[in-house]
């Protein structure tokens, strides 16, 4: 296994393993967003962005339980990881960063384009096709409740920018995609400490925000959905 990097240490580690994305953070981090094992508001040592086979029924029927295994094969406890699954490549996946000063934010990003929808199509009655974006971010300095959950905001917007820059249409409507069907988002910081109140597109953590996650989801664009 080989843990990667950027240039400038940032505080978390990342490998890819067993068809998994694993963001090591070094230690607990408050974590938001709405994956199928941790998600919610919680606490997690490691996120999780894992890659099934497929047509894995007991994946995509069962994907608590089969994600809660998946992280006790890791050596990792299910209350200890936030997983999310996809069918997009691992081996694609995209990592950017933004850093200004001490402070950095970190973007990791799988991608895959066959279920793009835009917002308020029509529901999909039958078995929507595979493809979602997978979008994990860190923040290197603790947020309050109130920045996660607009840490969140300023990541779906950051994705709905790359995609639109992608070019990508709705398989449903064929108007511009904002998404897939079945994205997820996963944000943590560090918990503990002095904790920044707001990370709007006016503040500095915004920007380092939507720049890292913008890198990431286009990157992770062009590799697999172009």
């Amino acid at each position: 296994m080989t843990w990667r990097s950027e240039k400038s240490p940032a505080p978390w580690r990342w490998r890819i393993e067993q068809r998994s994305l694993i963001i090591d953070l070094g230690k607990p981090h408050l974590v938001l967003g709405w994956a199928p094992l941790g998600g919610g508001a919680g606490r997690a040592i490691a996120i999780l962005n894992h890659q099934i086979a497929a047509g894995d029924r007991r994946a995509s029927e069962r994907p608590r339980p089969y994600l809660a295994a998946l992280a006790r094969r890791l050596g990792l406890g299910p209350r200890a990881a936030a997983a999310m699954m996809t069918g997009a490549d691992i081996s694609k996946a995209s990592y950017a960063a933004a850093r200004r000063g001490r402070l950095v934010v970190g973007a990791w990003c799988t991608a895959g384009c066959s279920n793009a929808l835009r917002i308020g199509d029509p529901a999909t009655a039958a078995k929507a096709p595979p493809g979602t974006i997978n979008l994990a971010l860190v923040v290197s300095e603790p947020l309050s409740r109130a920045a996660m959950a607009e840490a969140l905001a300023m990541a779906t917007e950051a994705r709905v920018a790359a995609v639109y820059d992608a070019g990508i249409t709705s398989v449903r409507s064929r108007r511009p995609a904002t998404g897939t069907g079945t994205d997820c988002i996963v944000i943590a910081s560090p918990a503990g400490g002095p904790a920044h109140v707001y990370c709007g597109k006016h503040t500095l953590l915004g920007e380092l925000i939507g720049r890292a996650a913008m890198r990431s989801c286009a990157t992770a664009l062009r590799r697999c959905c172009s």
